[in-house]
């Protein structure tokens, strides 16, 4: 294209429903920011399968849509916290562009964030509500931060054997210290459901055995402990989280 500027869209399919917007109405709403500044839309790279926390310079069509970039391109995209993945990550991914004279326009906030420009004669709410709506961005990026760190250290609880939270299985109860310890009484009866299940009765008739010895359990509970248990097996120990 020369030196005519290009102008790219940079689609984001979030991984999570919460930040989750489709195509269709992605599309549709930097094409109506575009018309209005009178630009068109040369290229389109859509992201998928990426982390909102995950710097845009580590994703890969975040990394090909830094290396097309020329001097006076131009790049949309709908909400802004899709492309900056926290403050540090967002302020360094606006010096680089600042340096390389790309603007990058959030339609979201309605401003190109990366160059200054001229001032539109049109009425404004200002710098305050520019600044409310660029922290609301990044407190979605570090609330999505949050959000993995608290899975990571459910995983980890969970490998070490501590108990994290929800109905606890049976055959297990938690000890004093937060751990999950095998329940002998529970045990032996999850013995004796796997062998009555290995001898080829139903899960009814496994729940129909027990009530007879004053074990209230549905078929359908028989089936998760049997499903737990074989978890618990594949997995070395503890069984499966119940959340």
């Amino acid at each position: 294209m020369g030196n005519r500027m290009t102008v790219y869209a940079y689609l984001f399919l979030a991984p999570t429903r919460e930040h989750r917007v489709s195509l269709a109405e992605q599309q549709e709403g930097i094409n109506a920011f575009a018309h209005e500044r009178g630009l068109q839309v040369d290229e389109v790279l859509v992201e998928e399968h990426q982390l909102l926390k995950t710097p845009l310079v580590d994703r890969p069509q975040g990394q090909a849509l830094i290396a097309l970039l020329q001097p006076q391109d131009t790049v949309l995209v709908l909400k802004t916290e899709w492309v900056l993945g926290s403050a540090r990550a967002g302020g360094q991914l606006l010096d680089e562009l600042r340096k390389r004279k790309v603007r990058l326009y959030g339609v979201d906030l309605g401003e190109n964030i990366s160059l200054p420009e001229p001032r539109r004669l049109t009425v404004t709410e200002g710098n305050a509500a520019l600044i409310r709506r660029l922290v609301h961005c990044l407190s979605s990026c570090e609330s999505t931060r949050h959000g993995e760190v608290i899975k990571a250290g459910k995983r980890m609880r969970r490998q070490q054997g501590r108990f994290t939270g929800g109905p606890v299985p049976f055959g297990w109860q938690v000890d004093a210290a937060g751990f999950l310890r095998p329940h002998p009484g529970q045990q032996e009866v999850i013995g004796e459901i796997r062998r009555m299940r290995d001898a080829g009765q139903s899960l009814r008739g496994i729940a129909e055995k027990l009530e007879e010895r004053g074990i209230t359990l549905s078929h359908e509970g028989v089936r998760r402990i049997l499903a737990n248990d074989r978890q618990r097996k594949r997995d070395g120990a503890l069984p499966i989280d119940t959340n």
